[in-house]
């Protein structure tokens, strides 16, 4: 009865002081990443992405409208629109890359305190997506540690990979084959010849990006809530 009102009492302390949690694991004596609750950080990021969604939406549907409409003539207001979403899709994109990648960076020192297993730092968690080739594996590895760390905790090598973060991973390198064929393709077409294959490639990488966000919405929430409870596990295990 006293370790369950303890219990308890401890819980009630870490929801109220969420972010106060310092890892209990110790290599050589010295602190290597301190626990910091991914609640507040996690509500911020899912709203970002749902915006970013939105927008991909709009921009795929006047991207669309555009081509149809250009036999017919365009008039300013809808090439207007069209540049507009097209602005508010990059800031939307920028907000997503840089939320993203503090949460990833956050969710992966959370689980360095919670398994000896990791094999990449925080800082290459979010590092990674920018070195070339390496970044078509490293970044999901990163993830998939997060994810298994925050699950299993101890010995998780031998557990299967979630479809979750192989969906996650697949539509991320497919969507950004997309988009970069487009760019390409646009570059090279002076003439404007191509105009049907580029907008065609704009459209799916943007239709893509739906599942793409909702998938990562997904996991972000599953290991953020598994994380919020993770100093209880650590101290009461």
């Amino acid at each position: 009865m006293a370790a369950g009102i303890g219990v308890r009492r401890a819980q009630r302390l870490a929801l109220r002081f969420p972010d106060t949690y310092a890892d209990p694991a110790q290599k050589g004596g010295l602190q290597m990443h301190s626990y910091k609750n991914p609640a507040t950080l996690t509500k911020v990021t899912v709203v970002a992405l749902s915006i970013y969604m939105a927008v991909e939406a709009v921009l795929a549907l006047i991207s669309i409208y555009v081509y149809r409409s250009i036999e017919t003539g365009l008039d300013l207001a809808t090439v207007g629109v069209l540049g507009t979403v097209a602005i508010v899709n990059i800031v939307a994109m920028i907000a997503c890359f840089i939320l993203v990648g503090c949460w990833i960076y956050r969710a992966s020192a959370n689980a360095h305190t919670l398994s000896d297993e990791m094999t990449i730092s925080p800082g290459w968690a979010v590092g990674w997506y920018f070195v070339p080739f390496a970044n078509l594996v490293k970044p999901y590895q990163a993830m998939r540690e997060i994810w298994m760390a925050s699950h299993f905790r101890g010995n998780w090598h031998g557990e299967p990979t979630p479809g979750l973060l192989i969906g996650w991973w697949t539509l991320w390198i497919v969507t950004n084959i997309l988009a970069n064929l487009s760019l390409r393709f646009g570059m090279m077409d002076e003439q404007g010849q191509m105009l049907g294959l580029t907008t065609t490639l704009d459209v799916a990488a943007s239709l893509l990006s739906i599942p793409l966000c909702v998938i990562l919405i997904s996991i972000i929430r599953q290991v953020a809530r598994v994380q919020a409870y993770a100093p209880l596990d650590e101290t009461f295990s």
